[in-house]
């Protein structure tokens, strides 16, 4: 196909593509873990097109959170004609549509939101969607950690398909 390929990243970083792989296919949406193909992209631009990404394993590690068996099940057995447990007001409702169901930085969904003042994004999009336990960081204990990233929790994610399938 015209790529010249050698063995030596999958020698020098066969741990990584292992677990991007993994990372690639697991999902478990009661526990909020979303299916990345982030890190298998890396791992690929840099083997086919000869980029420099940075392939660490720290960066795929899983922080889901622990949400109440109850509250799980109510949000998976809704039927698509019920009104949403939460009432998502539209800055909330396109930061569900920009994150569908990727990882992204405040900058990114700010740029895929169309919006440029960070202040108002923080108040109107981020405080609303965390505080309803849509939204949560990748790393919640170091809120600026250099590679933080928001995405959506399993509540988030039921809302999400709830959202795309009245469209």
């Amino acid at each position: 196909m015209g790529f010249d390929v050698t063995n030596d990243l999958f020698a020098n970083h066969s741990w990584y593509f292992r677990n991007a792989l993994v990372r690639a296919n697991y999902q478990n949406v009661q526990k909020g873990v979303m299916r990345n193909s982030e890190y298998l992209e890396r791992f690929f631009r840099n083997l086919l097109l000869g980029e420099n990404n940075e392939l660490r394993n720290r960066y795929m590690v899983v922080n889901a959170i622990e949400e109440p068996a109850g509250v799980q099940m109510q949000q998976v057995d809704r039927t698509s004609t019920e009104q949403p447990a939460v009432q998502v007001t539209e800055q909330v409702r396109a930061l569900l549509l920009a994150l569908s169901n990727g990882q992204l930085s405040l900058k990114s969904l700010m740029e895929k939101i169309g919006l440029k003042h960070r202040p108002t994004f923080l108040e109107n999009y981020m405080a609303p969607a965390l505080e309803a336990g849509i939204v949560k960081a990748l790393y919640p204990d170091k809120p600026n950690h250099p590679r933080q990233k928001y995405l959506l929790t399993s509540k988030g994610l039921a809302l999400y398909n709830e959202i795309v399938s009245r469209q």
